[in-house]
């Protein structure tokens, strides 16, 4: 088969597949509102050991915190190096670094929003 006729039939195929989607999606009944996603129980630490786990929780965030920050300043640094010597490469990586830095920062705070919403807050 010709890359071009492979190409075609695999775009045609996305295309049904999205359109399918779409389809099922959109005729699905809602019948459970947000309210009674919402767990019954909350989850809970055992006795003794919640101020251990939110000082831990603490620690970490902190560090991560920190990590992001020392990470930002060091690709700043690294473009502004190379760009006062003359030194593509360091630029380059000081680039990706930054870009590498938003996207962590930005999982960092899925990820907390994650946890957030699987321990709970004000549960009854």
């Amino acid at each position: 088969m010709k890359p071009r006729i492979k190409a075609a039939v695999r775009a045609a195929s996305t295309v049904a597949f999205v359109a399918a989607g779409l389809v099922v999606l959109t005729a699905w009944p809602a019948t459970a509102a947000p309210a009674e996603l919402t767990a019954a129980v909350c989850p809970e630490a055992p006795p003794g050991v919640q101020a251990f786990a939110d000082q831990v929780t603490a620690w970490v965030k902190w560090g991560v915190l920190a990590l992001i920050g020392i990470a930002a300043v060091v690709s700043l640094g690294s473009v502004l190096v190379g760009r006062m010597f003359s030194h593509p490469h360091a630029s380059r990586y000081g680039a990706m670094g930054i870009a590498v830095v938003v996207m962590v920062a930005i999982t960092y705070t899925v990820i907390l929003v994650i946890l957030g919403s699987i321990t709970g807050s004000g549960c009854t």
